[in-house]
């Protein structure tokens, strides 16, 4: 019944807050500071997406009950954030991480109106909205390849979600390549870095968040930096190895055993696990072996 009550009044302090705070002090006050201050614009929305990631995850906390366990450190530069999607409270827990230039957040197209606060600031942040279709509009296209110029730039952030939608089990899903070889092909000269999330999947609607906030525990991993091949044939295997290293790391999470078959003497193969390089790194090492085509930084 406590935890009950503590998920609910959240939900409520939080949806108040949105309606009288978060959307006049961002319509009379962020906004025309922007509009007025074209070169303090960067810092005035970094400020402002951190006051509301903080926000929302100290009122999840202190508040509605969520613990929240972080390893790792994002550096104060412009960089490429991958990270796997469980919840409405992914978005806040990466942004919370940032200590380079406001991010920019591809987002489905029906987060960009009817969502009191969230949607303006999608909007004045210049999100690309993405309808998710077969084949990207040349408007979307045109918004990512602006997207990725800025982070080229170093004017912005790019935090991405490649599997598009909130996982209902917290796997990690298949992955949508084609926005990330598009922000790698124009930003490669910046790092990847990968956060692997657990335990917010049972909060993937506000409703779940609503009903089952309290006493949830979410463990957070930081990974990288890795290098963005210089070829762009190499991109396929760079994904698909930083998809690998985000499995393992949520199997770690979730304590999985590994399974390790000795194929040879010398060799190791893996059943759905990591190999015996792997299997000894620590949770959250950033020395657990990722495939040759994702090469760390320095």
């Amino acid at each position: 019944m406590i935890r009950a009550t503590q998920s609910l009044l959240f939900a409520v302090i939080y949806s108040i807050y949105l309606v009288v705070v978060m959307v006049p002090v961002q319509g009379l006050v962020i906004r025309p500071l922007c509009a007025l201050n074209p070169l303090r614009r960067p810092a005035i929305l970094r400020w402002w997406f951190q006051v509301q990631a903080h926000w929302v995850l100290g009122l999840a906390r202190h508040l509605g009950g969520l613990r929240l366990h972080v390893e790792g450190t994002l550096p104060e530069a412009p960089l490429i954030l991958v990270m796997n999607h469980q919840s409405l409270l992914d978005i806040p827990a990466a942004v919370s991480l940032l200590r380079g230039p406001y991010p920019v957040i591809p987002i489905r197209d029906k987060f960009t109106r009817g969502f009191p606060g969230i949607s303006g600031l999608s909007r004045l942040a210049g999100f690309p909205a993405l309808k998710q279709g077969e084949r990207a509009t040349r408007a979307e296209h045109a918004a990512m390849v602006a997207a990725a110029e800025a982070v080229a730039r170093g004017e912005r952030t790019m935090i991405l979600y490649p599997e598009g939608h909130r996982s209902r089990d917290g796997e990690i899903q298949p992955f949508m390549t084609q926005g990330l070889k598009l922000v790698f092909r124009h930003a490669h000269q910046h790092p990847v870095y990968v956060v692997v999330i657990d335990g917010m999947w049972q909060l993937r609607s506000f409703t779940d968040i609503t009903l089952r906030l309290a006493g949830q525990r979410a463990e957070v991993r930081v990974l990288g930096p890795y290098t963005i091949p210089a070829e762009r044939g190499d991109h396929e295997a760079f994904i698909a190895s930083l998809r690998e290293e985000m499995v393992t790391t949520l199997d770690r999470l979730r304590g999985r055993e590994t399974t390790i078959t000795l194929a040879g003497p010398g060799a190791a193969g893996r059943s759905g696990a990591p190999d015996l390089a792997e299997a000894s790194d620590p949770p959250g090492s950033r020395s657990a072996s990722v495939a040759s085509h994702a090469p760390r930084v320095g």
